[in-house]
């Protein structure tokens, strides 16, 4: 299983998943920082990967492309680093790896929402 991380989201959730033993790009390590939405989804979409990102602005409706799966963190702005990489870790701990695709998982602090990746 392989990861794409977003920019928006701290480096250590990169590393949490490497040392869970997950394949895992970090956007800004792979030289993709700045990158549109677009492009993001297409290359998540080429490479199988799951996309986890904050970001509410990816062409969901609008794509008849989509990754292996998608995972939105949805947590306040005084969220620090190791506040998501918490989050993300109960996350791991609480879900089922061969869950992760196809679906989509909404991760709030106090509760996860998960539904099909339809395309």
């Amino acid at each position: 299983m392989h990861f794409l991380i977003d920019e928006n989201l701290p480096h250590s959730l990169t590393k949490l998943l490497r040392k869970h033993a997950y394949k895992a790009t970090n956007l800004a390590e792979a030289g993709l920082r700045g990158r549109a939405d677009i492009d993001l989804w297409k290359l998540a979409h080429e490479k199988k990967q799951i996309l986890v990102t904050r970001d509410l602005d990816f062409p969901l409706p609008l794509s008849k492309i989509a990754p292996a799966g998608l995972i939105l963190i949805r947590v306040p702005d005084t969220y620090n680093k190791n506040d998501i990489c918490s989050l993300f870790e109960r996350f791991l701990k609480e879900t089922r790896a061969d869950s992760l695709k196809g679906n989509i998982f909404v991760i709030s602090p106090n509760k996860i929402r998960i539904r099909k990746l339809l395309f």
